[in-house]
């Protein structure tokens, strides 16, 4: 294998008080890794495999905000209607980066997206909007080891 760029890794990406909202997090980062590795190992013959690898990070990434929406709904989080719209904007920008790929097979296109845009932007969201949501969560008394 090829030398492998690092995405992201568990130890820079900030932890919230939900443990469910950080094992997410990391499950989300190790898939990401397993993808940027794909692309750096980019062969012609491998656009099954790399489109496999983007379907399923699409539908965790699917799951993963289905679950944060809902606890947002649960605890009745004020800032709802702006976490749950970022979720459904990169959600979009991620089916349109899938489909973009499986038409196209776009690597370079493909490689910003996860080793640039994806990473800026996941980081920013923890720090910001999964923190704040977290918080609010355990202070209306939310198990935060669930």
């Amino acid at each position: 294998m090829s030398s492998t760029k690092i995405v992201l890794t568990a130890e820079v990406v900030p932890h919230v008080a939900l443990d469910f909202m950080n094992n997410t997090h990391f499950e989300e980062l190790d898939m990401v890794q397993s993808l940027g590795e794909l692309i750096t190992d980019y062969q012609q013959s491998d656009n099954a495999t790399l489109s496999h690898a983007l379907k399923a990070w699409y539908e965790h990434t699917q799951a993963h905000f289905s679950r944060e929406n809902e606890l947002m709904m649960d605890i009745h989080f004020p800032m709802y209607p702006m976490h749950s719209g970022e979720h459904a904007r990169v959600l979009e920008e991620m089916e349109l980066m899938v489909t973009s790929w499986n038409h196209n097979y776009d690597i370079a296109l493909l490689s910003e997206y996860v080793f640039t845009a994806w990473p800026q932007w996941f980081e920013q969201h923890v720090n910001s909007m999964d923190m704040v949501t977290a918080q609010f969560a355990v202070m209306n008394g939310y198990e935060p080891h669930k």
